[in-house]
């Protein structure tokens, strides 16, 4: 958190911030000391201060519909405070890796950052797997009706209740993950057999892909354009927008549309920073948020109906399957990881949309 003060030139405070940051963590070696360190700061200065920049974490480019999003939340933010409140959006994991933006948030090193629901699982919070459950929604629109229900807000204020050091403000929903392939036009899951796919980390994943009867092979996503490239795998899973974004048009020509995941992408802060705003500034922060979503859903939802054309464009075949076959042929994911959900799933089922 950058703490901009009267008599300091933005600059100045940077670097002020920065090394105190830096000294502190050689000394103590622990990220708890820059938090402590800079809670008191903001506490004895607080009546001085001008303006507070919260430092974000994103993983995709400034383009993206999710990062676009995160803008809108920004200027909303800004205009509402009178200036006093601003985000700074790190874009493309230039703060770090999924893994490393968690870890960094719940130090309080970065004070917040837009993660998938499946990686804060991992930090504390269990009940999050529950997104990861294959052909859990109906659609994007059942998802995003829960998400903002009063019972997927319970699922979400899980996130700091469960000692994980995070805040969740709320979520963006963003299109389908679908399955798709170099060289084999899949329109059953019969037709997995025998196919290697690149899957996220994680049993629920690994167990979905091979319910379905293809082998799991874990590739970082760093690695999978190449690994798709030689063969190392047949296919992945994507939304359309990072099926286009990544360029897999020009090496995969099979998008199957059969939407296995829609999960949320979680808008996060640090409970080290969040701790030290105000009641009144923690309430402008989710309300700028909730503004934010709508021009989210908006963009999110035109920015798909292009890159459907584009792939097209691009020569790629687009197959539409019946879905119900495909969640029949994963159901043992349900028999092994279903009642620890079973709560959270019928919500979900009960959800109106």
């Amino acid at each position: 958190m950058i703490i901009y003060r009267k008599g300091l030139k933005n600059g100045e405070c940077m670097r002020k911030v920065f090394w105190a940051a830096a000294g502190c963590a050689a000394i103590l070696g622990i990220a708890g000391c820059f938090y402590r360190q800079g809670s008191s700061l903001l506490a004895e200065n607080q009546e001085q201060s001008e303006r507070i920049e919260l430092q974000i974490a994103l993983q995709n480019e400034e383009g993206h519909p999710l990062c676009q999003g995160m803008k809108k939340f920004g200027e909303i933010l800004e205009e509402e405070s009178g200036g006093r409140l601003a985000l700074e959006l790190h874009y493309s994991a230039s703060l770090g890796d999924q893994t490393e933006a968690a870890l960094g948030v719940q130090s309080g090193t970065i004070d917040g950052a837009m993660l998938p629901a499946g990686v804060v699982s991992d930090y504390g919070c269990e009940q999050l797997k529950v997104f990861n459950m294959p052909y859990l929604f109906d659609s994007v629109a059942h998802a995003r009706a829960f998400e903002k229900s009063d019972s997927g807000r319970a699922l979400l204020d899980l996130v700091q209740k469960s000692d994980s050091r995070m805040v969740c403000i709320g979520t963006y929903q963003e299109g389908a993950r679908s399955y798709f392939f170099t060289k084999q036009n899949v329109r059953a899951p019969e037709d997995m057999k025998d196919l290697v796919i690149r899957c996220q980390e994680g049993d629920i994943y690994r167990d979905v892909v091979e319910a379905l009867g293809a082998s799991a092979r874990s590739v970082a996503f760093s690695e999978l354009y190449s690994a798709l490239q030689s063969g190392v795998v047949d296919g992945a899973e994507q939304p359309l927008s990072g099926f286009v974004i990544n360029g897999y048009a020009s090496i995969c020509k099979y998008y199957v549309l059969d939407q296995h995941e829609i999960s949320p992408n979680l808008i996060l802060f640090s409970e080290a920073s969040w701790q030290q705003l105000d009641a009144e500034e923690q309430e402008m922060i989710r309300r700028a948020f909730g503004q934010s979503v709508e021009y989210f859903e908006e963009i999110s939802d035109r920015k798909d109906e292009e890159y459907y054309r584009e792939i097209e464009k691009a020569g790629v075949t687009i197959t539409k399957v019946n879905v119900r076959d495909w969640k029949a042929a994963s159901h043992s994911v349900y028999d092994t990881y279903g009642r620890k959900f079973g709560e959270i799933i019928e919500q979900i089922k009960n959800t109106k949309y």
